[in-house]
């Protein structure tokens, strides 16, 4: 763990929420157990298939990208304390937003908006607002700070959902309020341009957590802070986050991500998140080891005309889920294998192209160590290995051997080193939690 002494910022506090925890932000201050998830740089389609794959919901949504259109998303399984009907829906205009609230009988628990050609977007997550769940609120786009507090306190309100836009230079918000009263009812604050020395300060002296965190242009914080009510659960903040930072305090708190900005700073990818977790620190856990699992959905096209050919990896672990040969399966003596090591051989001495796809998650063992592709292969021919986004078929990177390497090594190998940073900034970065 000794690389988190370069963190910028470790804050762990306790907060204080009711016994009945409140309805609304049950899944960011819960730290009831439960299946989690986090998905970066993700598609609309990749995030689909994991709710439908692990029967979950999402709490957290960002758009990272607008084109092509990438997002950040935590998501928790739906059962339990946490089941709830729920809907998300992007790329929609205000008029479509306003007219699926009113035919669902919906309420937004999250709101992000972006610009596409000039026109302002909403991507958006939904749960019911009838029956038991039925609450006082209201929403707004692109208003200042001062109108804001103005309809705050018009409408007896609190901030639940926050939003820091511009518009010609102008600093304008979205956000999303429900009534402070009954159950709901709590004392909070919010803050804008606050830098994370000031945050850190008033998060220390005051019993207050963050229900909401918005990373500004400018390096400083947007945040929705709470004080909720007599129970505690432990929870966390954390800011300047290399993706291999956000799974090592995963693994040091066993907290979920319940919050995650996605920013760039010198050139890198950086993360703040907020996380909460249980009062008595416990991690209920399916998996062998309890430690959150840092994946990425990859596919790697193998292409040869060489009699024999293997890939492997240095650094990390592929393991595969599907192959399917796409030319050359009529190859006399085609064996095509996929265990820790990716091979395709076939009969001596033809010449014939063989094209294998395999469908697969890359498993890193250190993100901070360099992950290197070893090819092997026959002397003759050339075998080209392009790595892919699953379902584009433009690959981000192409390695290729042909002929004979230049040194001693009877296995004819040659190594490539991966530039992860450019790799990653491509791939869906997925975090299971230690709980799922």
């Amino acid at each position: 763990m000794k690389r988190l002494v370069s963190l910028t910022l470790i804050s762990v506090l306790l907060a204080f929420v009711s016994s009945v925890t409140i309805a609304q932000e049950l899944e960011r201050i819960s730290g009831e157990s439960t299946g989690w998830w986090w998905y970066s740089n993700a598609s609309a389609d990749a995030i689909s298939s994991a709710l439908d794959e692990h029967g979950a919901r999402m709490i957290d949504l960002e758009v990272t990208s607008v084109s092509p259109l990438r997002f950040s998303a935590c998501l928790v399984a739906n059962s339990g304390s946490y089941a709830s009907a729920w809907w998300w829906y992007y790329g929609i205009d205000a008029d479509y937003l306003s007219e699926r609230l009113d035919e669902l009988g919906a309420r937004i628990i999250d709101l992000e908006v972006y610009d596409v050609g000039g026109q302002p977007r909403f991507a958006v997550i939904l749960v019911p607002n009838t029956g038991s769940e039925s609450k006082a609120w209201w929403w707004y786009n692109g208003v200042s700070a001062d109108s804001l507090s103005d309809l705050v306190s018009q409408h007896n309100a609190r901030l639940v959902d926050l939003e820091v836009l511009k518009e010609s230079g102008q600093l304008l918000y979205a956000a999303v309020m429900t009534r402070n009263t009954g159950d709901d009812e709590s004392s909070w604050s919010w803050h804008t341009g606050i830098s994370s020395g000031d945050l850190s300060a008033i998060l220390s002296s005051n019993r207050v957590r963050i229900l909401d965190l918005e990373r500004m242009s400018d390096g400083s914080f947007a945040v929705i802070l709470l004080r909720p009510r007599s129970e505690s659960w432990p929870w966390w903040w954390w800011y300047g986050l290399s993706g291999s930072d956000v799974t090592e305090v995963v693994n040091l708190t066993g907290g979920r991500i319940v919050d995650v900005e996605q920013y760039t700073q010198g050139g890198a990818l950086r993360y703040a998140i907020v996380q909460t977790g249980r009062t008595d620190g416990a991690v209920e856990t399916t998996s062998t080891d309890g430690i959150a699992r840092e994946t990425y959905p990859i596919e790697i096209v193998l292409t040869t005309t060489s009699d024999w050919s293997s890939v492997r990896f240095a650094g990390g672990e592929v393991v595969v889920h599907e192959q399917k040969i796409l030319m050359g399966s009529d190859a006399e003596g085609l064996d095509v294998e996929a265990l820790s090591t990716l091979f395709v051989g076939r009969d001596c001495c033809h010449v014939t192209p063989v094209q294998v796809r395999f469908r697969a998650t890359l498993h890193l063992s250190d993100p901070s160590e360099r992950l290197q592709m070893q090819i092997e292969k026959g002397h003759v021919g050339q075998t080209t290995i392009a790595l892919h986004v699953p379902g584009d078929p433009d690959p981000i990177a192409t390695y290729k051997h042909v002929g004979i390497a230049s040194t001693p090594d009877p296995a004819n190998t040659r190594t490539f080193s991966i530039y992860w940073p450019y790799l990653a900034a491509h791939l869906t970065r997925v975090l299971v939690g230690p709980s799922e």
